[in-house]
């Protein structure tokens, strides 16, 4: 540790100093960047990436076809299989207390698990109940309750006649993700989505068909996002400081400038679960390629930008001093460079340092730039209408460019959301990934469109186009209607029933 800020100005001064630490280094000022190996891939929907069953081949691609490549038929299938589990598991089990107090042990099974017992979920209802809340999340802002109205003036007429209220509570009450884990499989990734109570399954199935319908261009985007859950029995749940409310933790890496999800993990309250061990895993995904990725200081460090190196990546971002960056150059001492200048120092192995003075000065590390590189930016400036022109470092203008990966992800699921309030946690997961399979289909679409030179639909257009196949009765038959059996007539209240 340097003894006081006349020592720190001497080293800022010297051309070659070493830091120590986990993450310590030989700092100098000599350059020792090569040229970057150039991107590996094209961009585009891979052509190994298999569509529904039901989609047709040799003709052109429907919304709905997109969508059946992140949503597949064996997840549906998974998911109806879960539920049918569920409502069979409920029914076995004795009774719960307060209803054998109420109605009697003999009483048991209840009217409403009887009713999911002798009409079960189909995956037509299934995919029924996915298109109302796409449709009603793209428009209609009051709740659910009220969609279903005979009030002509909130009452939603295409919702009523795909399915009546109480058959959609039914199926959300009897809804299970909860697929059981393949027996006899070792999995090698100590981080995964598997380890994840009641809906893990079905998220890496989602993971591994985000990575394989799709190839993103160069440029990725690291940071994490939040599913929304305001009930406090997930032990997945971290309060943000910043919100006012509680969320699952989201580890997601997304393509720049589109926010297409290329891959992501749940953050898991573990001891295996750590923040490098994580990106370490996802950035696993995408390794060998020559990726330009871009993360924030709580990524970076001089461990993980090796790392990336070894592994074919190219990553950088800001950066912290207990994360690596040389304090010699940082910002409690750079009070002399004037705005628009930077300070910069690089190791023998590639990896640079550099303290830009924008507003403030801001640190940035990189596995690849040129610290020399200049590029223009624009700022706005007090009593100034235009944006003017501002000179800064090649790393600095690449990372305002390409790091809103993420964000602009979280941007479009707040915009059209599927999202439906539920007591169980799990289920924030999975209108997560509901919306984020819409997102990710309709980019794909975009891009496969503009290949064939054809304008693509908007967003909503996308989304009213994909309810419209999910909510047609002309895809699956439903299951034979079973006669009423007496299950539907309403029980007496017994004495020992809680009195008014």
């Amino acid at each position: 540790r340097i003894a006081n800020a006349a020592e720190l100005h001497e080293q800022q001064r010297a051309d070659t100093f070493t830091t120590s630490g986990i993450n310590g280094a030989t700092w100098c000022r000599k350059l020792h960047c090569t040229q970057p190996q150039a991107f590996a891939e094209v961009q585009g929907m891979r052509t190994s990436s298999r569509r529904g069953r039901r989609s047709l081949d040799n003709t052109n691609f429907e919304p709905i076809d997109y969508w059946r490549m992140f949503i597949t038929d064996d997840m549906l299938d998974d998911i109806v299989c879960a539920t049918r589990v569920r409502v069979i598991q409920r029914t076995a089990r004795t009774p719960p207390d307060f209803y054998a107090a109420r109605h009697g042990a003999a009483a048991w099974p209840s009217r409403t698990l009887r009713k999911q017992e002798h009409k079960p979920m189909t995956k037509k209802d299934l995919e029924q109940f996915i298109g109302i809340a796409y449709g009603l999340g793209v428009a209609y802002k009051r709740g659910i309750q009220d969609a279903f109205s005979d009030d002509w003036l909130i009452g939603v007429p295409w919702v009523q006649r795909v399915m009546s209220f109480g058959k959609f509570q039914r199926l959300k009450n009897s809804l299970s993700v909860d697929i059981p884990r393949e027996r006899n499989v070792e999995h090698v990734d100590p981080i995964s989505n598997r380890d994840v109570s009641k809906i893990g399954v079905l998220m890496e199935k989602f993971k591994k068909r985000c990575l394989h319908v799709y190839q993103p261009k160069a440029e990725l985007s690291y940071d994490e996002q939040v599913a929304k859950t305001n009930t406090r029995f997930s032990k997945l749940q971290q309060r943000l400081r910043h919100k006012k409310y509680n969320g699952i933790q989201i580890y997601s890496l997304c393509e720049a400038g589109s926010g297409y999800l290329v891959t992501f993990v749940t953050r898991q309250p573990t001891p295996e679960f750590s923040i490098e061990g994580a990106m370490f895993s996802l950035l696993k995904d995408v390794s060998d390629k020559w990726h330009r990725v871009y993360a924030d200081n709580l990524f970076i460090s001089t461990k993980t930008l090796r790392w990336c190196k070894d592994n074919g990546i190219y990553l950088c971002g800001t950066a912290r001093t207990t994360h690596g960056f040389p304090a010699a150059i940082s910002r409690k001492f750079g009070g002399a460079l004037e705005e628009g200048e930077y300070s910069w120092r690089m190791t023998r192995d590639g990896l640079c340092a550099i303290a830009w003075h924008d507003s403030v000065v801001t640190q940035f590390m990189s596995n690849w730039h040129n610290p020399e590189a200049i590029d223009v930016i624009r700022r706005r400036e007090k009593g100034q209408r235009d944006r003017s022109s501002r000179n800064a470092p090649k790393v600095a203008a690449d990372y305002n460019k390409f790091m809103g990966g993420v964000d602009q992800l979280d941007a479009l699921r707040g915009t059209y959301t599927c999202r439906i309030k539920a007591k169980k946690w799990h289920f924030s997961l999975l209108w997560w990934m509901l919306d984020v399979a819409m997102i990710n289909a309709h980019h794909v679409y975009c891009v496969e469109e503009e290949k064939a030179k054809r304008k693509p639909m908007t967003r909503d257009k996308f989304i009213k186009s994909v309810v419209e196949s999910l909510i047609a009765k002309d895809e699956h038959p439903d299951a034979p209607e079973v006669e009423n059996d007496g299950s539907g007539i309403k029980r007496a209240r017994s004495e020992t029933g809680t009195k008014m």
